[in-house]
C-alpha cells in the first residue's frame, strides 16, 4: 500500500490579528503633544525667562549680585511723545538689554522723568559677561543701542528722539 499524499488547505489561512491604523496615530499624537508640553513649560519656566524678568533660579538677581548689573538710562522724545510717529514711547513702555546676538537679557519699562516726554529706566539683573549690550526701546524701527559692558554699567543709554 501507498502512503497518502499530504493534506492540502485550498484558501488563505487567517492572518493574525492587526490593530487599526488610527490606533498607532492616536497613540502618536498623545505622545508628541506631551513632549511639546513639557517642552513649553520647561521653556516658560526656564532660565531664559527667570534672567528676563531680573532673576535667576539660584537666587533673586541684585545689582549688588557679581554677576549681573543694573542698566540706567532715559528716552527723552523733542516732539509729541505717546502720539503720532512716537506713540510707541510712552509711560510703561518696554526697554529690553539685548546682547551681540540680538538675545534678550533683560527686560524693564519707561518710568516717569521730567517733563512730560523725558522718561528713566533702569533694568535691573543684567548678566555680565557679553561682547557688547544695546538697549532696545519703542518698535523694532527704532534700531539698537550698543555699548560695552563697561559703558553700559557706568554711562548707562540715554537716547533721544526727534
Amino acid at each position: 500500500m501507498e502512503p497518502l499524499p499530504p493534506v492540502v488547505t485550498v484558501g488563505t489561512e487567517p492572518s493574525p490579528k492587526r490593530r487599526p491604523p488610527w490606533l498607532a496615530i492616536g497613540f502618536a499624537l498623545v505622545a508628541l503633544t506631551a513632549g511639546g508640553i513639557g517642552f513649553g513649560l520647561g521653556r516658560a519656566t526656564g532660565p531664559d525667562l527667570l534672567r528676563s524678568a531680573g532673576a535667576t533660579s539660584a537666587a533673586p538677581s541684585t545689582s549688588s549680585s557679581p554677576d549681573v548689573f543694573t542698566v540706567d538710562g532715559s528716552m527723552t522724545v523733542n516732539g509729541s511723545c505717546g502720539s503720532g510717529g512716537y506713540s510707541d514711547i510712552r509711560l510703561g513702555g518696554q526697554v529690553e538689554i539685548v546682547n551681540q546676538d540680538n538675545e534678550v537679557l533683560a527686560v524693564g519699562t519707561l518710568l516717569t522723568g521730567l517733563g512730560s516726554c523725558k522718561f528713566n529706566f533702569a533694568v535691573t539683573g543684567v548678566p555680565k559677561g557679553e561682547r557688547l549690550y544695546g538697549a532696545k526701546i519703542g518698535n523694532a524701527n527704532r534700531g539698537v543701542i550698543w555699548k560695552t559692558q563697561q559703558e553700559a554699567d557706568t554711562d548707562g543709554f540715554h537716547l533721544t528722539l526727534g
